[in-house]
């Protein structure tokens, strides 16, 4: 598989396991909102027996659908600020269904994900190469801000060529 096709497949997917996510976080919000971890499990386990994703795939997807939400948790969580905040570009340029579903799931999963954000000492690290959701990324050596409208694989920095982001941290 060459590395477009690879791409392509890896975004795909991270889009699919969310709006599984989803859809698992509405069935359970009737019966006791189990944990965000069994969930996200349920949808990478879809993801494999579907033949979607290898194991190792949808555990790559998976940690990065783990990283954005949390980045996003802690920051509604500590700003008191909207979720277009976070984004910081504007929403009318996202995809709505994936913004809606991102945003949905970011709310369902605030509390534990508040849980998560407190035992997290140092911020996550994006790399280039790996899968992100919409938001913007800074690059650690230059500050250089990249905007992601949709879901994208991370290039590296177009300024300095450098490849370790992180989202906008409060101060």
């Amino acid at each position: 598989m060459n590395d477009e096709n690879f791409e392509k497949k890896l975004t795909a997917a991270y889009d699919k396991m969310m709006e599984r996510l989803n859809d698992f976080l509405d069935d359970a919000e009737q019966q006791a909102l189990p944990t965000l971890q069994r969930n996200l499990d349920k949808a990478k386990q879809q993801a494999i027996e579907l033949k979607e994703l290898t194991h190792d795939e949808a555990e790559k997807v998976a940690a990065y659908l783990r990283r954005d939400l949390h980045d996003a948790a802690e920051y509604l969580e500590s700003s008191g600020k909207t979720f277009s905040n976070w984004l910081t570009f504007d929403l009318q340029l996202v995809e709505e269904r994936m913004l809606e579903l991102f945003a949905t799931v970011a709310d369902k999963t605030r509390l534990e994900l508040e849980q998560l954000a407190q035992q997290a000492e140092k911020s996550q690290q994006y790399h280039t190469g790996e899968i992100t959701g919409i938001g913007t990324l800074y690059c650690e050596s230059c500050g250089c801000e990249m905007h992601f409208k949709k879901t994208s694989r991370i290039p590296p920095c177009p300024k300095c060529h450098k490849t370790i982001f992180n989202r906008k941290k409060l101060v």
